[in-house]
C-alpha cells in the first residue's frame, strides 16, 4: 500500500469560501444591525465600512494562504481567493438579506425607497420620472446586488493582490 501524505494542501478556493462566510456573516450582522435600527441599511454611506471590512478579510486570507501553504502566493491566487470569497459572500448574505426583506421586515426596502424618491424630489426630478426609476429600480435591484457584490469584491481583490502576492523565488516547472 502506498504511503499517503496526510496534510492537506490549502486550495484557493477552500480559503476563499472560509474568509466568504466570515464575511457574509459580518455582513449580516452590519445589515440586520441597521435594519432593526429603523436605519437606511442599504445606505451607500455604509458601503465603506464593507469595503474596509473585505480589505481586511482579504489580507487575513492571503496570509492564511501563504502561511498554510507553500508560502507563496501568486497574483492570480490571490485574485482566485477574492473571487471565491466575494461569491459565496454575497450568494449567502444576499439570499439571507432578501429573505428577510420579503419575509421578515419588507420596510427595510421600503425605507431605503422612500430616501432614493427623496433624494430624487430635491433634485427636481418630476413625480412621474420619480416612479418610473423607483419601478425600475425595483425590479433591477437583486440582479445588480448579486452582480455588482461579486464585481466589486473582485476589484478589491485585484488591487489587493498586487501588494499581498509572494513570488516563489525559484522558478517551478
Amino acid at each position: 500500500m502506498e504511503n499517503v501524505n496526510a496534510q492537506s494542501s490549502v486550495t484557493t478556493r477552500s480559503v476563499g469560501v472560509k474568509y466568504g462566510l466570515i464575511s457574509a456573516l459580518i455582513g449580516l450582522v452590519m445589515f440586520l444591525g441597521l435594519a432593526i435600527a429603523g436605519a437606511n441599511a442599504f445606505d451607500q454611506s455604509w458601503s465603506w465600512v464593507g469595503i474596509v471590512a473585505t480589505i481586511v478579510l482579504l489580507v487575513l486570507a492571503h496570509k492564511n494562504y501563504k502561511d498554510n501553504g507553500t508560502g507563496f502566493m501568486t497574483y492570480g491566487q490571490g485574485v482566485g481567493i477574492g473571487f471565491w470569497m466575494a461569491l459565496v459572500s454575497v450568494l449567502i448574505s444576499g439570499v439571507i438579506t432578501l429573505v428577510y426583506v420579503s419575509f421578515i421586515d419588507p420596510g427595510a426596502m421600503e425605507i431605503m425607497w422612500e430616501a432614493q424618491a427623496e433624494k430624487m424630489a430635491a433634485q427636481g426630478v418630476p413625480d412621474e420620472q420619480i416612479e418610473m426609476g423607483l419601478s425600475i429600480g425595483q425590479k433591477m435591484f437583486w440582479p445588480m446586488y448579486f452582480f455588482m457584490g461579486l464585481l466589486g469584491g473582485v476589484i478589491v481583490a485585484l488591487i489587493v493582490s498586487i501588494f499581498t502576492q509572494k513570488k516563489n523565488p525559484q522558478p517551478v516547472f
